[in-house]
């Protein structure tokens, strides 16, 4: 072979090289093509309703734009590529990154994307690290409850305070009355080792579900995406057998926002009797801390109760009405326990419904988180209540299994259901046949 030959097999070899080469390139511009004509019938998403409500008024559940045409014409395209890049996220304002979130997702639903699944993630992933890394974020707040907004099911939390006051205003409009809060995500006054944030507290009162600048282009978070763990409020307060109820305190405000919200639609009594029903169930099968005093020996359990002897003086705090009625005071955490008056020295005492059922009897009932969601249950209810939980306990044994049913499964349970509204049914009789 001479030398020519082989200069000009190499040559021969690396034409070959970069034919391959370039038609390669070739079907992926025809690939990207062809998923690009697949889309020609559409546009470039717009920002969702706000909420499935529906309201008189043109557009008054509707944002205007927060991206311009132009820049989506530049932004949108980047749907297509076939591997994104992080770094160029990182130059997307926030509204710019969540309208290609749902770009990608509009488009991909018509029809697939190449790799949608690893680029969606990367949006996803960018967005997610600027919500941990907020240092300041704007909750809606519900002036029916005191508490953060919950609208089907999720908590709002904005970037920017403008559209978290514009969303205010849209759901003024559905008789929501919202006040928008500038929230410190984390507690700077505290130590490393007892540091709570925002998205802490969000666990103890059980929204787990957030939209980030619902109303605008948004995005669906779960909390314990952005904060794994809830900070330890119990620790802090010297009493890790404390309980927590996320499930209830969510249930309460659930109802308590749909009981105060002023208007009326079709179905809305079914709805209300489901959210109080839901919360009746677990309100039944919680543990609670009751403030107490005592007299004499008190043996305190693994699980953070207490076994009294027979000569302990027991003593409970009493809230009176302005009617005259008494009510036994009872907290779902620590929290919410903390905002009692602190003139007094309590002992922080766990119990269970039904013990406390007990505690109750010379009251005329019960009165959780007094103040804070300030749920009031009659001695009488108190009783129909428990009641209709064991009767539901009966049906589920006998359905196949000699495990209670949990209390979030009760709440979606049939037999319980109409257990416990038999229970009301009953209580709402014997009350017209008083008046």
């Amino acid at each position: 072979m001479g030398i020519f030959d082989l200069f000009g097999g190499k040559n021969k070899a690396a034409e070959q090289e970069a034919a391959n080469e370039q038609a390669e390139l070739e079907k992926k511009e025809k690939a990207r093509q062809e998923v690009i004509d697949a889309h020609a019938e559409l546009t470039w998403p717009t920002a969702p309703r706000l909420n499935p409500v529906n309201v008189k008024e043109a557009g008054a559940t509707e944002f205007e734009d927060t991206v311009s045409a132009e820049r989506k014409d530049e932004i949108g395209p980047m749907i297509y590529e076939e591997d994104l890049s992080p770094d160029t996220l990182k130059f997307l304002s926030n509204q710019e990154l969540l309208f290609l979130l749902t770009a990608q997702e509009v488009y991909h639903k018509a029809s697939p994307l190449p790799e949608f699944e690893k680029n969606h993630r990367r949006v996803y992933n960018e967005l997610l690290g600027r919500v941990r890394d907020s240092q300041i974020l704007y909750v809606l707040y519900d002036a029916a409850t005191g508490y953060p907004f919950i609208d089907h099911g999720f908590g709002n939390v904005y970037f920017e305070k403008e559209l978290a006051e514009r969303a205010a205003q849209l759901f003024a409009k559905q008789f929501r009355r919202l006040m928008v809060r500038e929230i410190k995500v984390e507690n700077e006054t505290e130590s490393s080792s007892q540091k709570r944030g925002f998205f802490d507290y969000l666990y103890y009162i059980g929204i787990e579900n957030l939209f980030v600048d619902n109303g605008a282009y948004r995005a669906r978070f779960k909390r314990n995406e952005i904060v794994a763990a809830p900070g330890d409020w119990n620790a802090a307060a010297n009493n890790d057998n404390a309980p927590v109820n996320p499930g209830l305190s969510f249930a309460m405000l659930d109802f308590l926002g749909e009981l105060r919200w002023p208007v009326n639609y079709e179905k809305r009594s079914e709805v209300l009797k489901a959210k109080e029903m839901r919360m009746l169930s677990l309100i039944r099968n919680a543990q609670f801390i009751v403030p107490m005093q005592h007299e004499g020996p008190v043996e305190v359990m693994d699980d953070g109760k207490m076994k009294f002897n027979k000569d302990t003086k027991v003593r409970f705090l009493v809230m009176k009405t302005p009617d005259g009625k008494q009510f036994l005071p009872i907290f779902t955490d620590m929290i919410e326990f903390a905002k009692k008056p602190q003139d007094q020295v309590w002992n922080a005492a766990v119990f269970s419904y039904q013990d406390i059922i007990k505690f109750a009897q010379d009251k005329d009932g019960i009165r959780i988180n007094p103040h804070g969601q300030q749920i009031l249950i009659p001695k009488d209810r108190m009783v129909l209540l428990e009641v209709a939980g064991q009767q539901a306990d009966m049906v589920n044994r006998k359905k196949g299994g000699a495990k209670p049913v949990s209390a979030v499964n009760q709440s979606e349970d049939a037999a319980v259901q109409r257990a416990l509204d038999q229970a009301i049914t009953r209580l709402n009789e014997k009350k017209n046949d008083e008046e």
